[in-house]
Protein backbone atom coordinates (compact mmCIF):
# COMPACT_ATOMS: atom_id res chain seq x y z
CA UNK A 1 0.00 0.00 0.00
CA UNK A 2 0.99 3.36 -1.15
CA UNK A 3 2.18 6.03 1.43
CA UNK A 4 -0.38 8.36 -0.02
CA UNK A 5 -3.09 5.67 0.31
CA UNK A 6 -2.40 4.93 3.93
CA UNK A 7 -2.74 8.94 4.22
CA UNK A 8 -6.14 9.17 2.86
CA UNK A 9 -7.66 6.09 4.82
CA UNK A 10 -6.03 7.66 8.00
CA UNK A 11 -7.61 10.62 7.20
CA UNK A 12 -11.21 9.02 6.89
CA UNK A 13 -10.37 7.54 9.91
CA UNK A 14 -10.21 10.70 12.19
CA UNK A 15 -12.65 12.53 10.34
CA UNK A 16 -15.22 9.54 11.82
CA UNK A 17 -14.35 10.28 14.79
CA UNK A 18 -14.49 13.89 14.73
CA UNK A 19 -18.17 13.46 13.56
CA UNK A 20 -19.41 11.08 16.25
CA UNK A 21 -19.70 13.60 18.65
CA UNK A 22 -22.57 12.06 20.60
CA UNK A 23 -26.14 12.42 20.72
CA UNK A 24 -27.56 16.18 20.65
CA UNK A 25 -30.33 14.84 22.73
CA UNK A 26 -28.98 12.81 25.28
CA UNK A 27 -31.02 13.18 29.05
CA UNK A 28 -28.29 12.84 31.99
CA UNK A 29 -29.17 9.99 34.40
CA UNK A 30 -29.51 12.23 37.14
CA UNK A 31 -32.08 13.69 35.39
CA UNK A 32 -34.09 10.79 34.92
CA UNK A 33 -36.55 8.98 37.07
CA UNK A 34 -36.98 5.37 35.92
CA UNK A 35 -40.70 3.73 36.48
CA UNK A 36 -40.39 0.25 37.95
CA UNK A 37 -44.60 -0.56 38.66
CA UNK A 38 -47.59 1.02 36.57
CA UNK A 39 -50.95 0.80 38.45
CA UNK A 40 -53.88 1.38 36.71
CA UNK A 41 -57.50 2.14 37.52
CA UNK A 42 -60.86 3.49 37.12
CA UNK A 43 -60.93 6.86 37.44
CA UNK A 44 -62.49 8.90 39.53
CA UNK A 45 -65.35 9.91 36.75
CA UNK A 46 -66.59 7.85 34.15
CA UNK A 47 -64.42 6.93 31.54
CA UNK A 48 -61.53 8.32 33.26
CA UNK A 49 -58.63 5.94 34.44
CA UNK A 50 -56.35 6.28 37.80
CA UNK A 51 -52.36 6.26 36.69
CA UNK A 52 -49.80 5.33 39.45
CA UNK A 53 -46.15 5.04 38.82
CA UNK A 54 -43.84 3.88 41.28
CA UNK A 55 -40.17 4.97 41.28
CA UNK A 56 -36.86 4.45 43.55
CA UNK A 57 -35.93 8.00 45.34
CA UNK A 58 -31.76 8.01 44.17
CA UNK A 59 -31.17 10.42 47.02
CA UNK A 60 -32.55 7.73 50.12
CA UNK A 61 -30.20 4.89 48.29
CA UNK A 62 -27.89 3.89 50.00
CA UNK A 63 -25.19 0.61 50.63
CA UNK A 64 -26.70 -1.71 53.17
CA UNK A 65 -26.17 -0.53 56.81
CA UNK A 66 -26.41 3.29 56.15
CA UNK A 67 -28.57 5.88 54.47
CA UNK A 68 -32.28 7.35 55.65
CA UNK A 69 -34.79 5.56 57.57
CA UNK A 70 -37.72 6.57 55.04
CA UNK A 71 -38.58 4.73 52.31
CA UNK A 72 -36.83 4.47 49.19
CA UNK A 73 -38.89 4.92 46.63
CA UNK A 74 -42.25 7.33 45.63
CA UNK A 75 -45.63 6.58 44.41
CA UNK A 76 -47.53 8.90 42.51
CA UNK A 77 -50.68 9.25 41.19
CA UNK A 78 -53.11 11.26 38.86
CA UNK A 79 -56.50 10.97 37.27
CA UNK A 80 -57.17 11.56 33.60
CA UNK A 81 -59.40 10.28 30.49
CA UNK A 82 -56.63 8.54 28.90
CA UNK A 83 -52.76 7.27 30.03
CA UNK A 84 -51.06 10.01 27.90
CA UNK A 85 -53.00 12.67 30.09
CA UNK A 86 -52.14 10.88 33.27
CA UNK A 87 -48.79 10.64 32.63
CA UNK A 88 -48.48 14.79 31.20
CA UNK A 89 -50.07 15.44 34.58
CA UNK A 90 -47.43 12.98 36.40
CA UNK A 91 -44.85 14.86 34.40
CA UNK A 92 -45.66 18.07 35.65
CA UNK A 93 -45.09 17.54 39.25
CA UNK A 94 -41.96 15.85 38.64
CA UNK A 95 -38.27 17.25 39.16
CA UNK A 96 -36.90 14.66 36.66
CA UNK A 97 -37.77 13.36 33.40
CA UNK A 98 -39.76 9.81 33.29
CA UNK A 99 -38.19 6.94 31.92
CA UNK A 100 -39.93 3.42 30.86
CA UNK A 101 -36.51 1.21 30.59
CA UNK A 102 -36.93 -0.28 34.09
CA UNK A 103 -40.25 -0.99 34.29
CA UNK A 104 -41.37 -4.80 35.14
CA UNK A 105 -44.81 -4.79 36.76
CA UNK A 106 -48.15 -3.48 35.27
CA UNK A 107 -50.82 -4.37 37.62
CA UNK A 108 -54.77 -3.77 36.77
CA UNK A 109 -57.56 -3.32 39.46
CA UNK A 110 -60.21 -5.35 38.75
CA UNK A 111 -63.00 -3.35 38.21
CA UNK A 112 -60.34 -1.74 35.37
CA UNK A 113 -59.41 -5.08 33.99
CA UNK A 114 -63.36 -5.90 33.51
CA UNK A 115 -64.00 -2.89 31.32
CA UNK A 116 -61.09 -3.90 28.99
CA UNK A 117 -57.36 -3.19 29.22
CA UNK A 118 -57.01 -2.97 25.50
CA UNK A 119 -56.68 1.32 25.83
CA UNK A 120 -53.69 0.78 28.00
CA UNK A 121 -52.16 -1.99 26.18
CA UNK A 122 -52.41 0.20 22.60
CA UNK A 123 -50.16 2.49 25.13
CA UNK A 124 -47.88 0.13 25.92
CA UNK A 125 -47.30 -1.13 22.36
CA UNK A 126 -46.44 2.36 20.85
CA UNK A 127 -43.97 3.24 23.91
CA UNK A 128 -40.44 2.18 22.69
CA UNK A 129 -38.83 1.77 25.75
CA UNK A 130 -41.24 0.15 27.66
CA UNK A 131 -40.16 -3.96 27.56
CA UNK A 132 -42.15 -7.14 26.16
CA UNK A 133 -41.15 -8.90 28.93
CA UNK A 134 -42.81 -6.73 31.50
CA UNK A 135 -45.33 -9.00 33.82
CA UNK A 136 -48.94 -8.26 33.68
CA UNK A 137 -50.99 -9.05 37.17
CA UNK A 138 -54.75 -8.22 38.38
CA UNK A 139 -55.03 -6.60 41.88
CA UNK A 140 -58.44 -7.74 43.86
CA UNK A 141 -60.32 -4.28 44.05
CA UNK A 142 -58.16 -1.81 42.81
CA UNK A 143 -54.12 -1.68 41.60
CA UNK A 144 -53.27 1.66 43.64
CA UNK A 145 -53.93 -0.35 47.09
CA UNK A 146 -50.95 -3.10 46.34
CA UNK A 147 -48.24 0.06 45.28
CA UNK A 148 -47.43 0.49 49.32
CA UNK A 149 -47.12 -3.17 49.99
CA UNK A 150 -44.38 -3.93 53.12
CA UNK A 151 -41.13 -5.10 50.83
CA UNK A 152 -40.02 -7.38 53.99
CA UNK A 153 -37.65 -9.19 51.53
CA UNK A 154 -37.54 -7.49 48.59
CA UNK A 155 -36.53 -3.31 48.30
CA UNK A 156 -39.35 -1.98 47.16
CA UNK A 157 -43.07 -3.28 46.38
CA UNK A 158 -42.25 -3.50 42.60
CA UNK A 159 -39.05 -5.62 43.47
CA UNK A 160 -41.73 -7.99 45.16
CA UNK A 161 -44.18 -8.10 42.63
CA UNK A 162 -41.03 -8.40 40.07
CA UNK A 163 -40.08 -11.69 42.27
CA UNK A 164 -43.78 -13.59 42.72
CA UNK A 165 -43.46 -14.17 38.42
CA UNK A 166 -39.77 -14.93 37.95
CA UNK A 167 -39.76 -17.21 41.17
CA UNK A 168 -42.66 -19.49 38.88
CA UNK A 169 -44.85 -20.06 41.93
CA UNK A 170 -48.00 -19.27 40.10
CA UNK A 171 -48.66 -17.89 36.67
CA UNK A 172 -46.21 -15.87 34.94
CA UNK A 173 -48.05 -13.39 32.79
CA UNK A 174 -45.97 -11.15 30.41
CA UNK A 175 -46.58 -7.92 27.69
CA UNK A 176 -45.43 -10.03 24.82
CA UNK A 177 -48.28 -13.27 25.31
CA UNK A 178 -50.65 -10.91 25.77
CA UNK A 179 -50.47 -8.90 22.56
CA UNK A 180 -49.47 -12.72 20.91
CA UNK A 181 -53.23 -13.70 22.31
CA UNK A 182 -54.88 -10.74 21.17
CA UNK A 183 -53.66 -10.90 18.08
CA UNK A 184 -54.13 -14.58 17.78
CA UNK A 185 -58.25 -14.42 18.74
CA UNK A 186 -57.33 -16.19 22.30
CA UNK A 187 -57.50 -15.80 25.83
CA UNK A 188 -54.61 -15.55 28.70
CA UNK A 189 -54.68 -15.83 32.37
CA UNK A 190 -52.49 -13.74 34.95
CA UNK A 191 -52.13 -13.98 38.73
CA UNK A 192 -54.13 -11.90 41.24
CA UNK A 193 -52.86 -10.44 44.09
CA UNK A 194 -54.99 -9.86 47.07
CA UNK A 195 -53.94 -7.00 49.51
CA UNK A 196 -54.58 -7.68 53.47
CA UNK A 197 -52.96 -6.07 56.45
CA UNK A 198 -51.17 -8.10 59.44
CA UNK A 199 -49.65 -8.05 62.04
CA UNK A 200 -45.92 -8.61 61.30
CA UNK A 201 -43.24 -9.56 63.11
CA UNK A 202 -40.40 -8.07 61.07
CA UNK A 203 -41.78 -4.63 61.53
CA UNK A 204 -42.34 -4.75 65.26
CA UNK A 205 -45.80 -6.61 65.67
CA UNK A 206 -47.12 -3.29 63.73
CA UNK A 207 -50.11 -3.63 61.24
CA UNK A 208 -48.77 -3.20 57.76
CA UNK A 209 -49.98 -4.24 54.26
CA UNK A 210 -49.20 -7.69 53.20
CA UNK A 211 -50.03 -8.92 49.28
CA UNK A 212 -50.24 -12.57 48.11
CA UNK A 213 -50.88 -14.34 45.08
CA UNK A 214 -54.61 -15.69 45.02
CA UNK A 215 -55.65 -17.21 41.79
CA UNK A 216 -55.76 -16.27 38.25
CA UNK A 217 -57.79 -13.73 36.40
CA UNK A 218 -58.83 -15.35 33.08
CA UNK A 219 -58.44 -12.87 29.89
CA UNK A 220 -61.12 -12.72 26.67
CA UNK A 221 -60.21 -9.95 23.87
CA UNK A 222 -58.45 -7.93 26.75
CA UNK A 223 -61.23 -8.12 29.45
CA UNK A 224 -61.55 -10.03 32.00
CA UNK A 225 -64.41 -12.48 32.14
CA UNK A 226 -63.74 -15.02 34.82
CA UNK A 227 -61.50 -15.70 37.78
CA UNK A 228 -59.10 -19.52 38.88
CA UNK A 229 -59.22 -21.35 41.88
CA UNK A 230 -55.06 -21.44 43.36
CA UNK A 231 -55.04 -24.82 41.73
CA UNK A 232 -56.43 -24.56 38.90
CA UNK A 233 -53.92 -21.32 38.15
CA UNK A 234 -51.12 -23.63 39.35
CA UNK A 235 -52.08 -26.36 36.58
CA UNK A 236 -52.35 -24.00 33.90
CA UNK A 237 -49.25 -22.87 35.09
CA UNK A 238 -47.76 -26.50 34.42
CA UNK A 239 -49.04 -26.84 31.53
CA UNK A 240 -47.23 -23.88 30.00
CA UNK A 241 -44.36 -25.02 31.67
CA UNK A 242 -44.21 -21.66 34.19
CA UNK A 243 -44.23 -23.61 37.36
CA UNK A 244 -40.83 -24.80 39.08
CA UNK A 245 -43.19 -27.05 41.99
CA UNK A 246 -46.02 -27.77 43.31
CA UNK A 247 -47.09 -29.29 46.94
CA UNK A 248 -49.75 -31.55 47.07
CA UNK A 249 -51.67 -33.64 49.20
CA UNK A 250 -54.24 -36.70 48.55
CA UNK A 251 -56.03 -39.23 50.32
CA UNK A 252 -56.46 -42.90 48.91
CA UNK A 253 -58.18 -45.72 50.61
CA UNK A 254 -55.64 -46.70 53.33
CA UNK A 255 -53.01 -43.13 52.89
CA UNK A 256 -53.08 -39.71 53.58
CA UNK A 257 -49.94 -37.84 51.72
CA UNK A 258 -47.98 -35.04 50.99
CA UNK A 259 -45.79 -34.78 48.44
CA UNK A 260 -43.75 -31.80 46.12
CA UNK A 261 -43.47 -31.86 42.81
CA UNK A 262 -40.78 -30.82 40.96
CA UNK A 263 -39.09 -31.34 37.38
CA UNK A 264 -42.24 -30.68 36.19
CA UNK A 265 -42.82 -31.07 31.74
CA UNK A 266 -45.63 -30.48 29.57
CA UNK A 267 -47.02 -31.20 26.10
CA UNK A 268 -49.54 -30.33 23.83
CA UNK A 269 -49.89 -32.14 20.65
CA UNK A 270 -52.79 -31.55 17.75
CA UNK A 271 -54.26 -34.80 16.13
CA UNK A 272 -57.26 -34.76 13.72
CA UNK A 273 -59.94 -37.45 14.00
CA UNK A 274 -62.80 -37.49 11.63
CA UNK A 275 -61.90 -34.36 10.54
CA UNK A 276 -61.98 -32.16 14.00
CA UNK A 277 -58.56 -31.52 15.68
CA UNK A 278 -58.41 -33.28 19.45
CA UNK A 279 -56.01 -31.67 21.51
CA UNK A 280 -53.75 -34.26 23.55
CA UNK A 281 -52.34 -32.11 27.28
CA UNK A 282 -49.52 -34.39 28.72
CA UNK A 283 -48.34 -33.30 31.91
CA UNK A 284 -44.84 -35.26 33.91
CA UNK A 285 -43.39 -34.57 37.00
CA UNK A 286 -41.50 -36.52 39.73
CA UNK A 287 -42.57 -36.56 43.42
CA UNK A 288 -40.84 -36.71 46.89
CA UNK A 289 -43.47 -38.12 49.79
CA UNK A 290 -43.10 -35.31 52.41
CA UNK A 291 -45.62 -37.35 54.49
CA UNK A 292 -47.60 -40.57 54.65
CA UNK A 293 -49.94 -41.59 57.13
CA UNK A 294 -49.83 -44.13 58.00
CA UNK A 295 -46.38 -44.83 57.88
CA UNK A 296 -45.66 -46.38 54.57
CA UNK A 297 -43.12 -48.98 53.72
CA UNK A 298 -40.48 -49.34 51.65
CA UNK A 299 -41.30 -51.89 49.83
CA UNK A 300 -45.45 -50.92 49.53
CA UNK A 301 -45.05 -50.38 45.42
CA UNK A 302 -49.02 -50.66 45.81
CA UNK A 303 -49.84 -48.01 47.96
CA UNK A 304 -47.01 -45.72 46.09
CA UNK A 305 -48.78 -46.31 42.80
CA UNK A 306 -52.54 -45.33 44.49
CA UNK A 307 -50.63 -42.55 45.64
CA UNK A 308 -49.54 -41.53 42.52
CA UNK A 309 -52.81 -42.38 40.71
CA UNK A 310 -54.95 -40.14 43.48
CA UNK A 311 -52.56 -36.85 42.86
CA UNK A 312 -52.23 -37.31 39.16
CA UNK A 313 -55.95 -37.56 38.80
CA UNK A 314 -56.47 -34.40 41.28
CA UNK A 315 -53.70 -32.30 38.63
CA UNK A 316 -56.01 -33.36 36.05
CA UNK A 317 -59.09 -32.39 37.49
CA UNK A 318 -57.93 -29.10 38.21
CA UNK A 319 -56.40 -28.27 34.81
CA UNK A 320 -60.14 -29.56 33.19
CA UNK A 321 -62.00 -27.31 35.74
CA UNK A 322 -59.64 -24.29 34.25
CA UNK A 323 -60.01 -25.05 30.72
CA UNK A 324 -63.58 -25.65 31.10
CA UNK A 325 -64.31 -22.37 32.54
CA UNK A 326 -61.71 -20.89 29.71
CA UNK A 327 -64.33 -23.05 27.25
CA UNK A 328 -67.93 -21.25 29.06
CA UNK A 329 -66.59 -17.84 27.96
CA UNK A 330 -65.18 -18.52 25.14
CA UNK A 331 -61.39 -18.32 25.93
CA UNK A 332 -58.81 -20.37 25.11
CA UNK A 333 -56.13 -19.99 28.65
CA UNK A 334 -54.14 -22.59 26.45
CA UNK A 335 -54.03 -20.25 23.72
CA UNK A 336 -54.44 -24.06 21.92
CA UNK A 337 -54.93 -22.23 18.74
CA UNK A 338 -50.67 -21.83 18.16
CA UNK A 339 -50.74 -25.88 18.31
CA UNK A 340 -53.56 -26.07 15.54
CA UNK A 341 -51.82 -23.74 13.46
CA UNK A 342 -48.10 -25.22 13.33
CA UNK A 343 -49.88 -28.61 12.72
CA UNK A 344 -52.30 -28.08 10.65
CA UNK A 345 -52.50 -24.50 9.26
CA UNK A 346 -55.31 -24.71 6.57
CA UNK A 347 -57.76 -25.89 9.05
CA UNK A 348 -56.57 -22.71 11.57
CA UNK A 349 -57.15 -20.58 9.08
CA UNK A 350 -60.94 -21.53 8.65
CA UNK A 351 -61.19 -21.60 12.50
CA UNK A 352 -59.65 -18.61 13.38
CA UNK A 353 -62.46 -16.05 12.31
CA UNK A 354 -64.38 -18.25 14.70
CA UNK A 355 -61.89 -19.45 17.24
CA UNK A 356 -64.34 -18.21 20.18
CA UNK A 357 -67.18 -19.76 19.06
CA UNK A 358 -65.69 -23.15 18.35
CA UNK A 359 -63.39 -23.17 21.65
CA UNK A 360 -66.96 -22.39 23.84
CA UNK A 361 -68.82 -24.86 21.92
CA UNK A 362 -66.34 -27.95 20.15
CA UNK A 363 -63.41 -27.65 21.78
CA UNK A 364 -62.02 -30.94 22.58
CA UNK A 365 -59.71 -32.00 24.70
CA UNK A 366 -57.73 -35.17 26.37
CA UNK A 367 -55.81 -34.36 29.38
CA UNK A 368 -53.59 -36.84 30.87
CA UNK A 369 -51.10 -36.58 34.42
CA UNK A 370 -48.23 -39.05 35.41
CA UNK A 371 -46.44 -38.06 38.46
CA UNK A 372 -43.98 -40.71 39.16
CA UNK A 373 -42.35 -40.91 43.44
CA UNK A 374 -38.72 -40.70 43.07
CA UNK A 375 -38.46 -41.09 47.07
CA UNK A 376 -40.75 -42.88 49.57
CA UNK A 377 -38.61 -42.08 52.39
CA UNK A 378 -36.79 -43.97 55.13
CA UNK A 379 -38.70 -46.54 56.91
CA UNK A 380 -38.85 -46.15 60.17
CA UNK A 381 -36.80 -48.43 62.97
CA UNK A 382 -39.39 -48.71 65.45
Amino acid sequence: MSACNRFVKSGLVLLCFFLCTGCWSKVEINERTFITAMYVDKGEKPGDIELTLSMPLPNRLAPEGGGSSKSPYAIVSANAPTIADALERIQTDLTRKISWGHTRVVVFGEAYAKEGIQDTLAWIAREPLFHLSCYIMVAKGKAKDVSDLTPVFEGTPSDVLREFSTEENLLKTQVLNVFAADKMNQGFASPILTAQQRHMASEEGELKKWVSQSGGALFKQMKMVASLSDDEARAVAWAERTLDSLSISVKTKKEKASMTIYDMHSDVHVRLERGEPIFDIKLNGKAELNSVIPVLKAKDIVAVRDIEQAASEKVSAHLRNAIQTGKNQGADILRLGYRLEWRYPEMWKKLRPKWITYVKNDLQYKITTDINIQFVGSESSF
